[in-house]
Order: structure tokens, then sequence, then C-alpha cells
């Protein structure tokens, strides 16, 4: 559909004056009249365009867009439309995604990168690292990774949960050369504990925590080297286990269940590339 002249001159109108009400009343229009019309640009054009807040409006990475190309003579106006458009339909250009350190190492992220840059090329991927919840729509970020234990910071974005994730303790042979292994928790005390900061926020007081950091990487090192008891996901250090590099401490006691979520701002305004990231993201932890 064709986005209307007069939405997009009402959307103008709007971020001249930094406000729908203020718009409104500037030009006595009705401020219902001025969102809805602004609602329906939005949609023709398959984007967000304004953060609406209580007492103000902010642009979106695309509102700015749109707003720099239309404030020019009225033969760019079709351009402007046409160039937002396309931005959201094709495979190229960068998505933006916040990912907690300690998964940028594993390697089924590793992969579902591998696979995501193999089959679209034009597409920039811009990886970042966060720990905490972030207002994607304000940082211009396409999709979040959070733990259930983190607090989404906009109740009303998309939350969903790719897949629950089971983590336990794990030493290494040498660490047995010289520390007896732990047969129950009064004696997993006295063990020092190498962690994540997610699990060390869900760990007993009387824990001996030595070490937390984001990169399980580094985590499973220090662990192999004999330096602690680590507290580790199962799903990523199946491998360890199995070739008997990694050996599971009191594994009928202790668990800890982290849901990982996919956090991104609108179910309506998706862009294809970003749409592609979701479904690979869900197809990788369905398995």
């Amino acid at each position: 559909m064709k986005a209307s002249l007069d939405d997009i001159y009402l959307f103008m109108l709007t971020v001249r004056h930094g406000g729908i009400s203020v718009a409104a009343k500037a030009h006595s229009l009705q401020r219902s009249k001025i969102s809805r019309r602004i609602q329906q640009l939005e949609k023709d054009l398959g984007c967000q365009l304004l953060i609406r807040t209580t007492r103000q409006i902010e642009l979106t990475e695309n509102g700015r867009l749109f707003y720099q190309y239309i404030n020019q003579p009225l033969s760019e106006v079709d351009q402007a439309v046409n160039l937002v458009k396309s931005q959201q339909q094709a495979f190229s250009g960068v998505l933006k995604m916040a990912i907690p350190a300690a998964f940028i190492s594993s390697s089924v992220f590793l992969e579902i990168l591998d696979r995501y840059t193999e089959q679209f090329p034009d597409v920039t991927l811009d990886i970042i690292h966060r720990y905490e919840s972030i207002d994607l729509k304000r940082e211009n970020i396409d999709l979040q990774l959070l733990p259930n234990i983190v607090d989404v910071i906009n109740e009303n974005y998309v939350q969903q949960t790719l897949l629950s994730s089971a983590n336990r303790l794990y030493c290494s042979p040498k660490y047995l050369e010289s520390y007896s292994l732990p047969t129950t928790m009064e004696a997993l005390y006295q063990h020092p504990i190498l962690t994540s900061r997610y699990n060390s926020t869900l760990l007993p007081e009387r824990m001996n925590v030595r070490l937390v950091s984001e990169d399980f990487g580094l985590i499973n090192r220090l662990t192999e080297s004999g330096r602690g008891i680590a507290i580790l996901p199962v799903v990523l250090f199946e491998d360890k286990v199995a070739s008997g590099d990694l050996i599971p401490v009191l594994p009928e006691t202790f668990e800890i269940d982290i849901v990982m979520t996919l956090v991104y701002p609108s179910r309506r305004f998706i862009p294809v590339k970003t749409r592609a990231m979701i479904e690979l993201l869900r197809e990788q932890f369905s398995k």
C-alpha cells in the first residue's frame, strides 16, 4: 500500500512540534486523528517511526531516516517512502544483537552465526556484549538474548523462550590430585567455585565463590587446570565430560536451571533480515 501524503505531513508536523498533542493544538487538529494516521503510516511503511511516551515522542532510527528525507522538496518524498520500505524488505545492512558475553563463545551460537552469514552475505552482524536488559528501540538494537533471571526493561517487548539450560558442577582430574571429590553440599562449601555472573546470583550464601566471569571458555580452562569446581551449562560441555576432561560433581544433588529468552521490540515491524535470525535461533534451539 502506498503511503498517504496527508499521513506523512502529520508525521512531519509531529516531529517539528516535538509531540502529537503540541502538533494537534498548534494546527487545531484532533490528537486522536494524528495518532491514528501516524499508526497507519507506520503500517504502510512496515516499520515503527516513533517511540511514544506520556509526555513526548522520540524518533526511531527509521523515523530519523524518514524525517531526514521527507523534510525536503516534495519530489523526494516518494524516494523516502521507497527507501524505508526497501530497508525492511532487504537482506542487507546491519543486524544488531545484544548477547551475554558468556554465550558468545559457545559452539551453539557460533554455529548460528556461521549459518546466518553463509545464507545472507550482504548483512553485517553487529554483536555487542550486554549483561543487563536494554531499551532496544532507543539503542537501535534488533534482538537481545537474556536469561530469565534478568527483568526485561520494557514489558511490551516480545519475549520468547528459546531453551532451558541446566547448569551443573564439574571439576577436572588435575583438581582431584589435590582435593577429594565432595559428596555432600556441606563438603562442597569448602571448595573454590568458578561461575558465571548469572549463576552466581542463584548460589547459597555459604558457597565459596572465587571467580565470576562472563567467559565460559575462561571458566573451563581454569577448571581443567585444577583451580576449582565450576558451574557450567550441561549442553555446552557434554563433550568435555564424555572425553574425561571434566568430571561431574554432585550430579544428583546440585543443578541450576536458567531459561534463555529472545527479546525484540515488536511483532508488527520486523525486517526480513531480523525475522530470518529469529527463525534460525528457534530452529537451532528446538534441537
